[in-house]
């Protein structure tokens, strides 16, 4: 991603953790209300669950010594300019200077960026992230004479330095992708200016990540205990799985109310965002946003109007969900947006210590295998995960890590279900990045995001069906049931609604008509009441909702939450079932990198993404958990 919000290398998934609560407090005299329960800071968690970073640099004076290096190398990189045509050993040099140059760069600003999220509070760290990422834009600078040169090179006399030269030839992926998108590369100088308004560009997005992790302030409510609770962005689904309708309303109202007091300077941001996005449509030539989003993976548009097309001919499905969720809950008002996440089963819960979490996740793995599950158990032993939310944490949870480092997931772990699965899904992530970097060089050793959430999701999706088959208890195995119903909600569902309300004010924008909060809000209010249908009723502050979503600034990320689920649900029925060769299909597949483009790679592992197909295979395994959940509520209810 050039000029960037996140770097390529930071694979970054947003996700709600969850604990459920506990039991209502009596109601005689009133007690004295207690103070807010700390979130702890840093220094009073064990090692042990802390990420373990120094195996990037020792320390800081480590990093600041890398930093200096690599920042002259950038120099030596650029003086390079102009060589390219004359041989193929010529360019061959670029290249392996270039991939050597590379993995170095990201690590130094993968510490940086750990380092700042793991305590946004703490200015050092943030600054050192900012002159990380001024290298990294400095470096696009230097180089970005590299793509014009490259592709004025007739493609014809490429290949035939690819043909007498095996080393040059490793880059044939590599150089079909570039000139496949020639007719949007610009020239010398363009580029140049692109690559120095990088910062620029990028402000909304960081703007917007501070704001909301370290400058926002949430008010406290009382629980269902009497007991006063500070609210972050984190604990915000805890209340929002609450028994008690009360403290749910009260949560979404802090919480939302919260972003809503932010609203015309968040849209101000996320305009900027947008504008940022159809800034490169008119430097570039592309057709639309949407357009320009997908063609760098090269993922046809019509994948993801398929997508949006097939879901919402689907929609009488989620209606369905929510006609119960309103009959189970006696919500005679009907289900508002803080009843979406209400537990079905009053009482019923599952709980886990990490150490806990981490066992059932190694069970649920072992369809895919000794290697697989070798490397994940590494994986956990070897402090790949910072567990814990902390003071000043970033909210939510991520697969980062680049080629010379290992993976490294943060997680903020309360001990509910929800977090089990998060956390199964970031080690999906962060097996995808080991299995490609052992096996794919440099230029290869990343993947694409529209591949990257089926080997997340694969795994969610092979932890629900092991804990299904070790559950008798018709109460718990309901609750996984609808477990599993909010984990497609979650994936397809919604994150299909998102996409069309991003979509929706790229073409407000493009059509020049003003994106404002209100602007936005009713375009937001008017996608959730048609996607929630009518067991659904809407409140005016959900169309505020918008603001919380940070995926608004990643430029049609989303519908790949959506997509992968679909193509998840596909691969792990090939496991599942032990259709042979299926285990050995998706190794191949979380192998290949970016050595193919994403459409081709997911047919490695038995998927065809171009048609509906998967997705409407998907709605029909959501429409059976629909029907186990319907019998099993009637013997549970009767």
């Amino acid at each position: 991603m050039r000029p960037y919000v996140l770097p390529p290398w930071l694979k970054l998934v947003v996700v709600g953790v969850v604990l459920l609560p506990g039991c209502a407090a009596p109601v005689k005299k009133p007690k004295p209300v207690p103070e807010p329960t700390p979130v702890p800071e840093r220094s009073e968690i064990a090692p042990k669950y802390l990420w373990a970073t120094e195996t990037i640099f020792p320390h800081a004076d480590a990093w600041e010594t890398e930093f200096a290096a690599v920042s002259q190398q950038v120099s030596q990189l650029a003086a390079l300019k102009g060589t390219l045509s004359k041989s193929g050993d010529d360019l061959l040099k670029v290249f392996q200077l270039r991939d050597a140059l590379e993995p170095r760069l990201e690590r130094v600003y993968i510490y940086a960026s750990l380092l700042a999220d793991q305590d946004t509070r703490d200015s050092t760290h943030q600054g050192m992230r900012s002159r990380a990422r001024s290298l990294l834009i400095n470096y696009n600078q230097a180089m970005s004479w590299f793509e014009p040169e490259l592709t004025a090179i007739p493609f014809e006399k490429l290949e035939s330095w690819m043909a007498r030269n095996s080393d040059l030839a490793l880059y044939r992926q590599y150089l079909d992708n570039l000139f496949r998108q020639k007719k949007y590369i610009l020239s010398e100088r363009e580029e140049e200016l692109l690559a120095m308004a990088g910062e620029v560009r990028a402000t909304p997005g960081i703007a917007y990540n501070l704001l909301k992790n370290a400058d926002m302030q949430f008010p406290t409510i009382t629980d269902e205990d009497g007991q006063t609770v500070e609210l972050d962005d984190q604990a915000f689904y805890l209340h929002l799985r609450s028994t008690d309708r009360r403290v749910r309303q009260e949560a979404y109202e802090a919480i939302v109310g919260t972003y809503a007091e932010y609203r015309n300077a968040t849209a101000a941001l996320l305009n900027g965002a947008v504008q940022n996005h159809i800034f490169t449509v008119k430097a570039r030539g592309y057709e639309n946003c949407l357009s320009a989003a997908l063609d760098g993976s090269n993922i046809p548009t019509e994948v993801y109007n398929t997508l949006v097309r097939t879901v919402n001919e689907n929609l009488p499905l989620l209606h369905r969900y929510q006609e119960i969720r309103k009959r189970v809950l006696k919500l005679d008002d009907g289900v508002r947006a803080y009843d979406l996440f209400a537990p079905l089963i009053a009482g019923q819960t599952l709980e886990y210590t990490y150490e806990e979490a981490v066992e059932a996740i190694i069970e649920a793995l072992q369809p895919l295998g000794d290697e697989y599950v070798s490397a994940a158990k590494k994986g956990f032993d070897s402090r790949w995960v910072d567990v814990y939310p902390t003071k000043g944490k970033r909210s939510g949870g991520y697969s980062s890590g680049g080629y010379l480092t290992q993976p490294y997931i943060l997680m903020n772990f309360h001990g509910g279900f929800d977090d089990v699965s998060t956390l199964a899904h970031e080690m999906g992530h962060s097996m995808h990045s080991y299995l490609t970097r052992a096996s794919q060089p440099y230029v290869y050793g990343d993947y694409v995001t529209f591949v990257a959430e089926v080997a997340s999701t694969t795994n969610d999706i092979l932890l629900q069906n092991c804990l299904l088959k070790q559950i008798e208890d018709p109460r718990k195995k309901l609750y996984l049931l609808v477990e599993f119903l909010e984990g497609f909600r979650g994936s397809v569902w919604r994150q299909t609604m998102f996409s069309e309300f991003e979509q929706r004010i790229h073409e407000m924008a493009e059509a020049r008509q003003p994106l404002t909060a209100d602007s936005m809000g009713v375009a937001y209010g008017e996608i959730m009441k048609r996607y929630y249908g009518p067991a659904y009723t809407h409140d005016d502050l959900v169309d505020n909702y918008w603001i919380r979503i940070p995926h608004f600034y990643y430029n049609f990320y989303v519908y790949k939450y959506a997509t992968s689920y679909c193509a998840a649900s596909a691969v792990a029925k090939r496991i599942l079932d032990g259709e042979p060769g299926a285990v050995e299909a998706y190794l191949s597949f979380l192998k290949a990198g970016s050595s193919r483009y994403p459409i081709d790679l997911l047919k490695m592992a038995g998927v065809d993404m171009t048609s509906p197909e998967p997705i409407q295979d998907a709605m029909k395994l959501f429409e059976d958990m629909l029907d186990q959940t319907e019998a099993l509520l009637g013997e549970v209810e009767g």
